[in-house]
């Protein structure tokens, strides 16, 4: 009786050992997951602002070249027309 005893006590510390290494497991996984989605959030941000930029300056490089459109059409108007 008193090796059954032994038995179920080193059986019942194994199996506590187990889950409790399960949920090591588990919880270093999420921290890992947390941590990984949150460098490719930051990641995404950088990449979001340097668009935004790139954009902003085809905005005022398009500007440029229509106000320079716009003016050629102007003179090439007047110049059509014998205008000074």
């Amino acid at each position: 009786m008193k090796s059954v005893v032994i038995s179920l006590g080193i059986a019942l510390g194994l199996a506590a050992a187990t889950v409790a290494a399960e949920e090591t497991l588990r919880d270093g996984a999420r921290e890992v997951g947390r941590a990984t989605g949150s460098v490719v959030r930051d990641v995404g941000q950088g990449a979001k602002k340097v668009g935004k930029e790139v954009v902003q300056g085809a905005k005022e490089a398009g500007k440029t070249v229509g106000s320079a459109a716009a003016e050629g059409g102007r003179e090439f108007k007047k110049a059509v027309k014998g205008e000074k």
